[in-house]
């Protein structure tokens, strides 16, 4: 099996309140492409809802235990590592992704369209291109 070059999944040197700041970004992320309040949230993950707040709030100190996290990676259906920014990209970005939960809902939309309209939507992207000069 080839070896993955994932830069480690170690934390070494991280700031815990910018480490979990980074977390609670990312899951706000996949809220929002989930269109998910933090209630409902809460609701499907079995965590109760003044925990979850607590648990969301950036600037106090109440944490995530593991079986919490594992709970919401069920609800939001991720895998427990997308909620961790595991690589030097992540870090630098602060932990956020690459594109905002919004763009995301709307790729996902558009990419579980028909073949053809994904087609005709590129078509009509390479001609409003051309109408404006920018190709």
């Amino acid at each position: 099996m080839a070896q993955l070059n994932t830069t480690g999944f170690e934390f070494f040197g991280e700031n815990e309140q910018r480490f979990r700041a980074m977390l609670i970004q990312r899951i706000e992320a996949y809220m929002v492409h989930r269109q998910l309040t933090k209630n409902q949230l809460a609701e499907q993950a079995g965590i109760g809802k003044t925990a979850f707040y607590s648990k969301m709030d950036k600037e106090q100190g109440s944490q995530f235990t593991v079986l919490d996290l594992f709970r919401i990676g069920k609800s939001l259906d991720v895998s427990i590592l997308q909620l961790f920014p595991v690589d030097d990209i992540d870090r630098e970005h602060g932990g956020q992704l690459a594109v905002p939960a919004s763009v995301l809902h709307m790729m996902d939309t558009m990419m579980s369209m028909d073949h053809n309209d994904i087609e005709l939507l590129y078509d009509l992207f390479l001609t409003l291109k051309k109408h404006n000069k920018l190709i």
